[in-house]
């Protein structure tokens, strides 16, 4: 995924990038702040070699975005089932046995506290980190300023 931003600052071989929360970057999880429309500052690798004020296109791995929102949807909603299945297996199928809801119930909560770790250890990982790619001429930092944008509407 690949986003355009203007670097706010230097600091060692990492830029703090300001950036326009797009729908791609919504659930991205990178940042902490990642509303769409809303603008977020960004600390990526500076492997472009950026100086304050320029305008430069930043990078995350499609793959890890994929995997994060996956972690983030499907991980509770698998687990739920499975869950209410184990639970189902356990009491023969019985219509009033309330172990396959409390059992999804648990297997619910459990799967979040799995997607709250599994955040914490990739916000800490390197390989999560977004990546100055390139410093964009003042060309196109212009036609990136003229780009139209698609806005959703209605949710």
């Amino acid at each position: 995924m690949k986003e355009v931003g203007r670097v706010a600052s230097v600091e060692g071989d990492a830029a703090v990038v300001t950036m326009e929360a797009s729908g791609e970057c919504t659930h991205c999880g990178i940042c902490l702040m990642a509303r769409e429309g809303g603008e977020f500052l960004l600390l990526a690798r500076n492997a472009a070699g950026a100086a304050p004020g320029d305008t430069v296109e930043v990078e995350v791995e499609a793959r890890r975005v994929v995997v994060a929102a996956f972690a983030v949807y499907m991980v509770p909603v698998l687990a739920t089932i499975g869950g209410f299945v184990v639970g189902n297996a356990i009491t023969g199928g019985a219509p009033e046995a309330p172990l396959p809801i409390v059992l999804a119930v648990v297997s619910l909560a459990a799967s979040f506290a799995v997607v709250w770790a599994y955040d914490l250890r990739l916000r800490k990982a390197e390989k999560q980190q977004a990546v100055v790619t390139r410093v964009l001429t003042a060309e196109e930092a212009e036609a990136e300023k003229r780009r139209v944008k698609t806005v959703r509407l209605g949710g």
